[in-house]
C-alpha cells in the first residue's frame, strides 16, 4: 500500500467527520453565500479524499478533471435546498452501504448516518415545505448541536485498514425508506393540518408496521415459502423459470426418436416464449436458421457443434447476460448429448448388422457342410439304402430347424435379441444327438462327463 493511500485510510473517520461538518456548515450558514460556497468547496475536497467508489490510487486525466470541476462548481454556484436534498440522499446511500462494517468503523458510519438522517428529517424536509418541525427556541440549539456532532468522528480511530466495498443495493433501499418517511410525513401534515412531529410519528408507526409484516413474511412459515425464497428465485430466474427450462430440454433429450435438428428447433421455440427474447439465430455443421427478430442487443455462445446468438428487446445487463449464457449453455450441452446419442445408435445398428452377417455366414457354412456330408453318404456305394434312409431321417429335421432359424434372422436383421440369443439345453442330450447324427460313419465317441449341465446349444452346434 502506498504512503498516500495509507495516510487516507488511517484518517478515514476524520475525513468523514470534516466532510459532514462542512456540508452542515454550508447549509446552516447559507445567509452568507461566500461563506456557504467556501464550506462547499471544502466539503467536496474532503469528499474526494474520502469517497469509497473510485480507488484511492487512481488518477484522473485532463478530460475527467475538467468534467468533474464543471459539475462541482455548477453545484456550488446553483446550490439550493433541493440540490442539498439530492446530494444528502446520495451521501446517505454511500454511508448506509458502509454501515455493515465491523468494530469502530461500524459505530463511526452508524453515527454519521444518524447525523445525516436527523438533518434530512428535522431540518431540510420541513424547510422545503415551509413546515415547523421544532420550536424556534429548540431549533437553534438543535442545529448547533447537530453541526458539532460530526466533529466527534475526529476522535474515533481506524482499527481496520483493509479496503471495503460499498453495498449500493442496501444503501439504496435505506434511502427509499427515508424518502417514504419524509414524504409521508409532509403529506400527512399538509392534508390533515397536523403538526409535523405528529405526522412524523404517524409515518414512523406505519413504516414500522410495514417492516414488521415484511419480516414476518420473509421467513417460511405455515406452508408459505416466504418472501426470501420468492425473491431469491426471482433473482436467479430473471423472469425465466430455469427449472422449467431444464425440465423441458431434458424431456426432449430423452425422446430417442427425436432427431437433433428437431430437438434444437423445439428447444428454441420454447426459449422464444421468454418475454425478454425477441429472436435467436443458430448455426450447426449442416444447417443454419433464425427464429424471431434480430436486434442490436445480443448474447453469443460458440461451440464446436452449435453456435447460438440470442437477441433481446432491451440492453442486456450483467445479471441477464449470465442468465442468458447459462440457458444457452444448457441447450448446447443437451444438443451435444443428442448428437452423441444418435452416433451411438448408428454404431449399435452397424454393430448389429456386422454381428448378424457374421453369424449368418457361419450358419450357412455349417448348413453347407451338413448338406455336403449327407450328399457323400448318398453317393457312397458301400452304404445300404436302409442305412442311408436312417441317416437322412435323423439329419433332415436338424437341418430344417437350422434353416428356419437362419431364415428368421434374415427376415428380422434388426432384432438383436434373435441374433444374439443362444438356446440352452442339456449337455448329455446334445452329446447323444451328436452321436446319433454320426451313426454309421465309423466314428468312435468317448466321454468322461458324469454330471449333466446346461450349455448353449446354438454355439456347440455351429462350432
Amino acid at each position: 500500500m502506498s504512503t498516500n493511500k495509507q495516510l487516507l485510510v488511517i484518517n478515514e473517520h476524520r475525513l468523514l467527520g470534516l466532510m459532514l461538518f462542512s456540508l452542515l456548515a454550508a447549509t446552516h450558514l447559507s445567509d452568507s453565500n461566500t461563506i456557504a460556497q467556501s464550506f462547499l468547496i471544502a466539503h467536496f475536497g474532503f469528499f474526494l479524499l474520502w469517497q469509497p467508489v473510485v480507488k484511492k490510487e487512481s488518477s484522473f486525466n485532463a478530460k475527467q478533471l475538467a468534467i468533474l470541476s464543471v459539475l462541482i462548481f455548477t453545484f456550488i454556484y446553483w446550490f439550493n435546498p433541493w440540490l442539498n436534498v439530492f446530494w444528502s440522499l446520495l451521501l446517505l446511500t454511500l454511508l448506509t452501504g458502509r454501515i455493515f462494517a465491523r468494530g469502530l468503523a461500524r459505530a463511526a458510519y452508524g453515527f454519521a448516518v444518524i447525523i445525516l438522517f436527523l438533518e434530512l428529517i428535522l431540518n431540510t424536509t420541513p424547510q422545503l415545505f415551509h413546515l415547523a418541525a421544532l420550536s424556534s427556541s429548540i431549533q437553534s440549539t438543535f442545529s448547533t448541536a447537530l453541526l458539532l456532532l460530526p466533529l466527534t468522528l475526529l476522535f474515533i480511530p481506524v482499527t481496520d485498514d483493509t479496503t471495503k466495498q460499498v453495498d449500493f443495493i442496501r444503501g439504496f433501499l435505506v434511502v427509499l425508506l427515508v424518502i417514504f418517511l419524509s414524504m409521508s410525513s409532509v403529506l400527512i401534515s399538509l392534508t390533515t393540518q397536523q403538526v409535523y412531529l405528529e405526522s412524523l410519528a404517524t409515518s414512523v408507526f406505519i413504516l414500522s408496521l410495514f417492516l414488521l409484516v415484511t419480516a414476518f413474511l420473509w421467513a417460511p412459515r405455515a406452508g408459505f415459502s416466504g418472501l426470501a425464497q420468492l425473491w431469491e428465485k426471482y433473482i436467479l430466474d430473471i423472469g425465466g423459470p430455469f427449472e422449467q427450462w431444464i425440465t423441458h430440454v431434458a424431456t426432449l433429450e430423452k425422446n430417442t426418436s427425436l432427431r437433433s435438428e428437431n430437438f434444437l428447433s423445439a428447444s428454441l421455440r420454447y426459449l422464444m416464449q421468454q418475454h425478454w427474447v425477441c429472436g435467436i439465430t443458430w448455426k450447426t455443421l449442416s444447417d443454419a436458421g433464425t427464429e424471431g427478430e434480430i436486434s442490436s442487443y445480443q448474447v453469443k455462445i460458440n461451440d464446436e457443434e452449435l453456435q447460438l446468438t440470442l437477441y433481446a428487446y432491451t440492453p442486456v445487463g450483467p445479471s441477464l447476460m449470465l442468465h442468458a449464457k447459462l440457458l444457452l449453455s444448457v441447450l448446447t450441452f443437451y444438443y451435444r448429448a443428442k448428437l452423441q446419442e444418435q452416433q451411438l445408435i448408428k454404431q449399435a445398428h452397424m454393430q448389429a448388422i456386422y454381428e448378424t452377417g457374421s453369424k449368418l455366414t457361419h450358419d450357412m457354412k455349417n448348413i453347407l457342410q451338413s448338406t455336403q456330408t449327407m450328399t457323400q453318404i448318398i453317393n457312397d456305394n458301400d452304404s445300404e439304402m436302409q442305412e442311408i434312409i436312417d441317416v437322412l431321417k435323423k439329419q433332415m429335421p436338424l437341418l430344417t430347424e437350422r434353416l428356419n432359424l437362419t431364415l428368421e434372422k434374415l427376415r428380422a436383421p434388426h432384432n438383436t435379441d434373435l441374433v444374439t440369443k443362444s438356446l440352452t439345453g442339456s449337455l448329455l442330450q446334445w452329446w447323444n444327438q451328436l452321436q446319433s447324427r454320426y451313426t454309421g460313419r465309423h466314428i468312435e465317441f468317448t466321454s468322461q462327463t458324469i454330471h449333466d449341465t446346461e450349455i448353449p446349444i446354438d454355439i456347440f452346434t455351429t462350432v
